[in-house]
């Protein structure tokens, strides 16, 4: 696994901002422009609120806080619009995780078996969580 330090991190995140942006603008173009619309608005207010939580605390804070938010996603939503949201939360959390070097099976896989990011990345022995804290 390659560290990815707090600048690369956050400049990711506004891209992937900047992609959910130009979804909101087309999806009135796809089959089904108010599930897509939900599904690039829940996404672009997730990486807000992480790119808020980096740039005001530190990559510990938005970890826990995106693994917070990633468990409390259901499974099951009722209504296009809710499960659309759901999905693009969970898409969007994903991706931070990913960008961290956690693959969304092993996040998957934690947000059954763990209560907090800590425990999670304590157990994770290709996570090296102390990297991200240098820059």
């Amino acid at each position: 696994m390659i560290p990815i330090g707090r600048e690369d991190l956050l400049r990711a995140l506004k891209k992937f901002k900047g992609l959910a942006k130009q979804d909101i603008l087309a999806s009135d173009l796809t089959s089904c422009p108010e599930y897509w619309r939900a599904h690039a608005e829940a996404r672009r207010s997730e990486y807000i609120k992480l790119i808020d939580l980096m740039e005001k605390t530190d990559i510990e804070e938005a970890c826990a806080y995106a693994f917070s938010a990633y468990k409390s996603i259901q499974k099951a939503a009722d209504g296009d619009q809710v499960f659309a949201e759901m999905k693009g939360r969970e898409q969007a959390l994903e991706m931070f995780f990913r960008v961290i070097g956690i693959e969304p099976s092993h996040l998957r896989s934690a947000r059954e078996n763990y209560d907090e990011f800590n425990a999670f990345y304590q157990s994770e022995s290709r996570f090296n969580y102390e990297a991200y804290q240098l820059s």
